[in-house]
């Protein structure tokens, strides 16, 4: 028990030794971090739809090949069972 209330008074000694930022850097540093989010999530999605309405051209330009081969047919193999070697079962007389 003794361990458990010196580890929550060594906590205590170290949280008084944090500096903590002020309130006007805190603040402009969020908005920082919002900034840069939304600039970089604009970028990406910007990418995103080039990319995706350009994939759209190219398979809109590209007709399909029409092939006049016959389908492929697999012939069906039947194989013979194996032939087990005969046993030949006694009934038992009571």
């Amino acid at each position: 028990m003794r361990s458990i209330i010196k580890f929550f008074s060594e906590v205590k000694a170290e949280f008084k030794n944090i500096s903590w930022p002020k309130r006007e850097s805190l603040i402009q540093l969020t908005i920082v971090v919002i900034s840069i989010s939304i600039i970089v999530s604009l970028i990406l999605g910007g990418f995103d739809y080039l990319f995706t309405q350009g994939i759209a051209l190219f398979g809109q330009s590209v007709k399909p090949v029409k092939t006049t081969q016959t389908p492929i047919v697999t012939p069906i193999i039947s194989v013979a069972p194996i032939a087990s070697p005969s046993v030949t079962i006694k009934p038992v007389k009571k």
